[in-house]
């Protein structure tokens, strides 16, 4: 399913485990309960994608786009998430555990009650607006604080995702 264009499409309790959905547009797809363990969706367009309760163990998101996304208790662990773009998401719940998240945009997010024991998160970035579990020390982390990129762009104006090309990664495989 690489570069498949489920805009929209509910996908409740479906098994994707060790599926190709890199590039894929999931924008605004619910995936609550979903089985994405080994899953590729590198560079995927999960825009305001609601992931409640999902299980996305050991996945690969690289790059992938989860700008304002539902991320309430789902199971991120030992996912690569380097460059991810969780900016403004909300993570009430998720579990980051031994995830790697260098380099992934956080500003706005919320991880007020992320599991982010042992994350990786060195060169992720942060604003006023990230929220952090109370006893977390983000800048220990190495996560970097920058301004809050104000307002998300309307989707209507993205490019689609048949012709958007993904820029290659900075971080090394």
């Amino acid at each position: 399913m690489r570069r498949a264009d489920c805009d929209g499409l509910w996908f409740p309790e479906v098994n994707f485990d060790r599926a190709c959905l890199e590039a894929a547009g999931l924008y605004h797809a619910n995936l609550t309960q979903a089985s994405l363990v080994s899953v590729n969706l590198r560079h995927a367009d999960l825009t305001t994608a609601i992931l409640r309760r999902a299980r996305c163990i050991l996945a690969d998101l690289r790059g992938a786009k989860l700008v304002e996304a539902d991320l309430r208790d789902p199971d991120f662990t030992e996912t690569d998430l380097r460059e991810a773009n969780l900016r403004k998401a909300v993570a009430h719940g998720a579990v980051f555990q031994r995830a790697d998240l260098r380099m992934a945009d956080l500003r706005g997010t919320d991880l007020s009650t992320a599991n982010l024991v042992e994350a990786r998160l060195t060169g992720a970035v942060a604003s006023e607006h990230t929220r952090w579990p109370a006893d977390f020390n983000h800048t220990a982390a190495g996560v970097v604080d920058t301004d809050d990129p104000g307002p998300e762009p309307s989707p209507l104006l993205q490019p689609p995702g048949m012709t958007w090309q993904a820029p290659p990664l900075r971080s090394t495989p």
